[in-house]
């Protein structure tokens, strides 16, 4: 009988040492938006996002329909987790953005992921990091659903306590064929800009 309430006390103890790990805290996100405003009318992907969340239009669909943005990041890579009504794909090509550096309305680094549908060709998600400011080619990233996965090592901008400014992300319809050579657009959604994140690793 002692034994078991040994163990039983000794099971009780690491539970608690373990609860605040088990109760953390999820990230905040640094972009949110109303769900029902994908309806093609919010700054049409190029605006400065005061225009951003218009809701009561027709609701173009739940996959374009961007609900928040996240991000978090360990010492390997950059993690923007996009939480839209629904899941891609879509019955269209969809393409998703999140863009951060610059002012509002012009800012020029890209996260972006292409998804296939009944508008391209596009046989599998196909995800890009683009320098806009800078130049130079597209860089590959990992998308899996709708979670971004970028390497720090790819841009300056993602080393230990650098800050990605004015984040706003976008989705749009993606037609043709595969990235660069489809066309982006009409923009579905486009949220207003968010809150600033800075690397804490």
């Amino acid at each position: 009988m002692r034994r078991i309430v040994t163990v039983a006390t000794a099971l009780g103890l690491l539970l608690v040492v373990a609860a605040p790990s088990l109760n953390a805290a999820a990230p905040k996100p640094q972009i949110e938006d109303p769900y029902g405003d994908a309806n093609a009318i919010n700054d049409q992907g190029t605006g400065d996002g005061s225009n951003g969340d218009v809701t009561g239009a027709a609701d173009a669909g739940n996959a374009s329909d961007l609900g928040s943005v996240t991000f978090t990041n360990d010492a390997k890579n950059l993690y923007i987790q996009l939480m839209n009504e629904q899941s891609p794909p879509a019955t269209q090509g969809l393409g998703l953005r999140v863009r951060v550096n610059g002012e509002p309305g012009s800012q020029c680094l890209l996260f972006e992921a292409y998804y296939s549908g009944a508008t391209n060709n596009l046989t599998a998600t196909e995800g890009y990091l683009r320098d806009t400011c800078a130049g130079g080619d597209p860089i590959k990233i990992e998308v899996l659903g709708t979670l971004f996965t970028v390497p720090r090592s790819a841009h300056e901008a993602f080393g230990k306590g650098k800050v990605l400014t004015n984040p706003q992300a976008q989705s749009f319809v993606y037609s043709g064929t595969s990235y660069p050579a489809g066309v982006a657009g009409p923009y579905i959604d486009t949220t207003k800009v968010g809150t600033d994140f800075k690397f804490k690793k």
